[in-house]
């Protein structure tokens, strides 16, 4: 029991230093290979409080190795940026000048029902207010709206502002429509379609996403690569 409250104070000062010397980054800021090794760093300090058997030195070795492998690893990368690419990656843009980037999509593996989630967080309801959307290496996403959309001051405001406004409804998500919102909302697939073939959309397979804003208006983004999204379907 003595040993064990010796072992516990040695190994937090150890892990104390080793996060000390790695960096001041936020949990959301880490990237794959920081997370992968602030694991593994801490499964190795709790080996020899958990085994008071084993020696100290078996855990606290690699602890240090691992730190100081970090810190090479940190330095290569502030010297060369095709190692700091290769490592950690580059952000992927997944929405450019209004319009999702499908491929940048899939390559990131990342689904709709991804974008819409982290738009919400960042209190972006509708995807057409966004003008970009940059997925960084951390997996946070940064998100710049179309100018009509930006924060203004009260000088800005000339006009009298809604007390509350309806989320926008899901209508098409890959080509599967979405039942559920179009009952919300009172429509059915006929109304959908009638509204696609004033676009020259045929079928809901064409269709990579669709949503209905408060306003009545819709945003339709097809599948094909150079089609730019539309608005403003009534």
């Amino acid at each position: 029991m003595v040993e064990f409250f010796v072992r516990l104070p040695v190994v937090y000062l150890v892990l104390l230093l080793a996060t000390r010397i790695m960096g001041k980054r936020e949990i959301g800021q880490l990237s794959s290979i920081d997370f992968v090794v602030a694991i593994v760093v801490a499964e190795l300090a709790t080996m020899p409080i958990t085994d008071i058997k084993l020696p100290l030195m078996q855990s606290l070795i690699p602890i240090l190795l691992l730190t100081l492998l970090q810190i090479i690893t940190s330095m290569v990368c502030l010297k060369s940026d095709k190692f700091r690419q290769f490592l950690y990656g580059k952000p992927s843009i997944l929405i450019s000048n209004g319009q999702m980037q499908v491929r940048e999509m899939r390559k990131a593996r990342y689904n709709i029902d991804d974008l819409l989630t982290q738009l919400r967080q960042r209190d972006v309801f509708d995807i057409a207010d966004v003008d970009h959307a940059v997925l960084e290496t951390s997996g946070d996403l940064t998100v710049v709206l179309r100018p009509a959309k930006r924060g203004v001051t009260l000088e800005d405001i000339k006009d009298d502002i809604p007390d509350n406004e309806a989320m926008p409804l899901s209508l098409i998500v890959d080509g599967d429509v979405n039942r559920i919102g179009l009952n919300e909302a009172g429509l059915d697939e006929n109304w959908l379609k009638d509204r696609l073939k004033e676009r020259g959309v045929k079928d809901f397979s064409e269709v990579f996403f669709a949503s209905l804003s408060a306003n009545g208006s819709i945003y339709l983004m097809k599948k094909s690569a150079d089609q730019r999204p539309q608005r403003n379907i009534n």
